[in-house]
């Protein structure tokens, strides 16, 4: 048996297909049948080459949802036929974030998801969510626990404050959905009236054009009477200062995008931070137990990700450019394989 990779031999290159021996697992290993990954836009970076500490050749992707089909030695619970996600940073079990547990990822320095079959350490595992699809659960891996540790583990958001939410890509919508899982008041901002009408059917309590209401951070005052808990941050050095602004006093302002671009500064008024008393933080994902907390909670609350866009792994060139054109709402899901039963 053989396993079929779509693998990026150089820097800007294309994806090769290629049919490989099928790899056994070691002590420690699970040996992943992948039914379904995910674009991020941190995939746009990975093929790009800019991303450091970048193996080459090798398959990216970092989000899946598979099934494990043999497990070497000594892999705890797990067992043959369980569906599983794995986490983004397969070293970060619990905890902050260190040097050493964010050093190797999925799809940048080990062989991610883009392909039928991948051997992964059993310690970034969790069981997928038993409500979801296999492209549902997919979802999670990147966008859904980035938002996750924002809400619940950084921002640690109370029932009645305010969540302005910045645009309607993956993060930001699974931050939306679970904002209001945590009885949030959702403002979310967008340029488009009908991404703005797909955020109102998630939940999302007050809708801003920032094309036609620049000052979107005096909206958001006037809105929460003196700022917002947490501010969803993807603009960078466009809109930093609204978010600063739009922050409550004791606030927390998540950083998990740079839509700007790369290497722009933000004018920042450090005296506004300082006597605001905000915490500006910078977020890449989460750890292991974070991931499966959010599973959990999936899963009780019957939450379901909004994907927009569907594929099958033979148009991921496809997907791809709809990520990097910035067209897409919510997630783009790639099928790979045959869906496991849902309980």
């Amino acid at each position: 048996m053989s396993r079929i990779s779509w693998v990026l031999e150089h820097p800007g290159g294309g994806l090769t297909r290629l049919e490989r021996a099928l790899p056994q697992p070691q002590r420690g290993q699970a040996l992943v049948r992948n039914l379904a990954t995910a674009v991020n836009f941190h995939d746009i970076l990975n093929l790009q080459g800019v991303l450091p500490n970048l193996a080459w050749p090798r398959v990216p992707f970092s989000d899946n949802c598979g099934e494990i089909v043999a497990l070497g030695e000594d892999c705890g619970s797990f067992a043959v036929g369980d569906r599983v996600l794995a986490n983004f940073f397969p070293d970060w079990s619990d905890g902050r974030p260190t040097y050493a547990a964010c050093l190797r990822c999925y799809g940048d320095q080990i062989d991610g998801f883009l392909q039928t079959h991948t051997i992964v350490e059993t310690r970034s595992l969790v069981l997928a969510p038993r409500n979801l699809s296999s492209e549902e659960a997919a979802t999670l891996c990147c966008a859904g626990l980035t938002a996750w540790r924002s809400v619940f583990g950084e921002a640690r958001v109370q029932p009645g404050e305010t969540v302005v939410v910045q645009g309607t890509g993956g993060v930001s919508l699974f931050a939306l959905q679970l904002a209001k899982l945590a009885g949030a008041n959702v403002i979310l901002i967008s340029s488009s009236n009908e991404k703005l009408e797909i955020g109102r059917k998630l939940g999302a309590d007050h809708l801003i054009n920032y094309r036609d209401v620049p000052a979107w951070d005096e909206v958001v005052l006037d809105i929460s009477k003196g700022g917002a808990a947490l501010v969803v941050e993807i603009g960078g050095a466009e809109t930093l200062t609204r978010s600063i602004n739009a922050t409550q006093y004791d606030g927390h302002i998540s950083i998990i995008g740079i839509r700007s671009g790369f290497g722009r500064s933000a004018p920042i008024a450090p005296e506004t931070v300082l006597i605001k008393n905000l915490t500006l933080r910078g977020l890449s994902v989460g750890n292991v137990r974070q991931l499966d907390q959010l599973c959990r909670a999936v899963e009780l609350h019957d939450l379901h990700p909004y994907i927009g866009e569907h594929a099958d792994i033979s148009e991921a060139p496809r997907a791809l450019q709809i990520m990097g054109d910035q067209r897409h709402v919510g997630k783009i899901a790639i099928s790979i394989g045959q869906p496991a039963k849902l309980a």
